[in-house]
């Protein structure tokens, strides 16, 4: 089909402009046509109204096209029609008519059509700009969030060199530990970056991360209870909470249950107000060795953990639980929603 300029898609807008542009063309086809009368042959009643039927629907649409047609007809029929000035009806003019009528009723039908489509190849292309634009804002983003992972990466492996230069023995787990954090860094990165990744919710996010996190830290016999209330996170900060929740289980699946037959994690996330949100999570284990300091076995982890709450721009507490609580530690961050 043709594709018209898009200057003359519908340029007239509003329903009194677009009714007043239909009437006006009717008028000016008609006054060119009484007083150009006596340049016609006869026989020639609708040759100015054509123009103004089909001008009409372009201009202003297939409403303002139709009332112009039928207005064309009508004046064409008492004016330049015999006998003149009477709608007396007979078989010629009729047929006169009805020929007005089909052709333009076509005209009417194919520049409504090429109009419609016309404006779903503009959607279409707005569309496909925002989508554009979105996925070069994503590139960028992903581009940052990489740099700044494999600057934690490498900071992270450092540290765990020193830490194996002080304890060989330990190389093996730290080394575990080590691949376990950046394996679920990238199953992150795939998973929030992916294209279909903004329609899904914040909660179904954090759902599949835990489950990923378990099988990582070989800890399905934990129970994790979510209780996530819904929350519009931007994929920088939905991934730093992602990484973070990640962390905070793994210290609990690794240390917190030496003892425990039935382990238990309580992770919620909440609005404390329109603006912010609470992150809690809480394990019945065996707490912290001391209220005021994190145990030395996991305090690269803490560091971590610690990193992902400043990048969030939040606040963070931890503390053991009463026995009469079932025990254990629970760590609450608080953190703005954007």
């Amino acid at each position: 089909m043709l594709e018209l300029p898009r200057q003359m898609l519908l340029p007239v807008r509003g329903w009194l402009a677009r009714y007043a542009t239909g009437i006006g063309l009717f008028l000016v086809g008609f006054f060119v046509r009484y007083f150009s009368d006596h340049v016609f042959p006869p026989g020639f009643p609708f040759l100015t109204f054509f123009p103004a039927v089909i001008v009409a629907t372009l201009l202003a649409g297939r409403g303002p096209g139709i009332v112009c047609a039928i207005l064309s007809g009508l004046a064409a029929w008492y004016w330049f029609m015999a006998p003149l000035h009477t709608f007396t009806l007979d078989a010629q003019t009729a047929t006169a008519l009805g020929f007005f009528a089909v052709v333009t009723a076509f005209d009417i039908y194919l520049i409504d059509a090429l109009v419609s489509r016309q404006r779903q190849l503009e959607e279409n292309e707005q569309r496909m700009t925002r989508m554009a634009e979105t996925q070069r804002l994503l590139f960028m983003e992903l581009q940052h969030r990489v740099a700044n992972n494999l600057a934690s990466i490498a900071a992270m492996l450092r540290l765990k060199r020193r830490q194996i230069l002080a304890s060989p023995e330990s190389a093996p787990d730290l080394l575990d530990r080590a691949e376990a954090r950046i394996e679920m860094m990238g199953r992150v990165h795939r998973q929030l970056y992916a294209p279909s990744a903004q329609e899904i919710p914040v909660a179904d996010h954090i759902r599949k991360a835990v489950e990923q996190t378990r099988d990582l830290a070989a800890a399905r016999q934990v129970r994790v209870n979510l209780h996530i209330a819904p929350a519009r996170l931007e994929t920088n900060r939905l991934l730093t909470l992602i990484l973070l929740i990640s962390e905070l289980l793994t210290n609990s699946f690794k240390h917190a249950f030496a003892d425990q037959s039935d382990p238990v994690v309580t992770l919620t996330l909440e609005h404390i107000d329109p603006l912010r949100l609470r992150l809690t999570v809480a394990d019945n284990g065996c707490g912290l060795p001391d209220e005021t300091k994190p145990s030395p076995k996991d305090g690269l982890g803490q560091m971590i953990i610690r990193g992902f709450v400043a990048q969030l721009g939040g606040t963070m507490t931890s503390q053991s639980l009463p026995a009469s609580d079932a025990g254990g530690l629970s760590t609450v961050i608080e953190f703005a929603e954007s």
